[in-house]
């Protein structure tokens, strides 16, 4: 069955507006207007509808893992701060922050051939550099990531936007997965209040799990993984929500500090 269906264009523009004009929709409104994806398969083609009527490039994409299926959201909005201290985010809504390892492509990633799967050896020379990033979370849904999960799929799971933050070494990545007790603590601070401290852990233990598991089947229409593109799979710290925040700031062990200022 066609995942472009008219139902599916509907409710692609409905969240592209709803993006634009900073609104939320309500599951049982959309489930009484017919708009409710039914499956994984059509809450992707919706995101990818909703893209285009926002009219932004993907220059990322956010990686996971559910009930054992990689899934994935388009980045439309990525801002790189790789070589500064500080960086002011233009776009405002932003209501969580998730502070994650993630990875560049130093080029296309496509379906495996047939009969065959990456494995991580395989993927690794695709990336260029693994980078700390910070994922700024909104949602254009009333439910938010309480939503059933292809209509959150739809939602580009929660995501606001994205910041590349500096280049950390492969070998911290390695830490993480081993699940290494003497990492330094990861702290995250709002205004100066301390809204995360603790050490840092990967949902999956290794932050290329769900790259190597989404490389395996990808199911976007948005052309899929390319090169320049950044990929984030997953929070170091939880969905830490914000409440009037200004300035959030998150720094780990020897890496530089990253200061990140919302709009008021």
């Amino acid at each position: 069955m066609t995942t472009m269906t008219e139902a599916n264009i509907r409710l692609g523009a409905v969240l592209a507006q709803a993006e634009n004009r900073q609104s939320s929709l309500g599951v049982s409104q959309l489930e009484n207007a017919g708009l409710l994806p039914s499956s994984i398969e059509t809450g992707m083609a919706v995101q990818a509808i909703a893209a285009a009527s926002i009219g932004k490039e993907v220059a990322g994409w956010k990686l996971g893992i559910n009930n054992g299926r990689a899934i994935a959201a388009p980045l439309l909005d990525l801002y790189d701060m790789k070589t500064e201290t500080s960086f002011e985010i233009p776009k405002p809504g932003a209501v969580a922050i998730e502070i994650e390892v993630c990875f560049v492509l130093s080029d296309d990633l496509p379906a495996p051939e047939t009969g065959r799967e990456y494995t991580v050896e395989d993927v690794l020379p695709h990336v260029a550099s693994v980078h700390l990033g910070a994922e700024l979370c909104s949602y254009r849904l009333v439910e938010e990531n309480k939503s059933p999960l292809p209509l959150f799929l739809a939602d580009r799971l929660g995501n606001h936007s994205f910041v590349l933050g500096p280049e950390i070494d492969i070998a911290l990545a390695q830490r993480l997965t081993n699940e290494d007790p003497t990492l330094a603590a990861l702290v995250v601070e709002g205004d100066g209040e301390v809204l995360f401290a603790a050490t840092p852990k990967h949902p999956q233990s290794n932050p290329l799990t769900p790259l190597v598991a989404y490389a395996n089947l990808p199911i976007d229409h948005l052309g899929g993984l390319k090169r320049g593109q950044v990929v984030t799979t997953g929070s170091l710290c939880g969905l830490i929500r914000l409440s009037r925040q200004s300035v959030v700031k998150a720094r780990w062990g020897d890496l530089p500090e990253m200061t990140i200022r919302l709009p008021v």
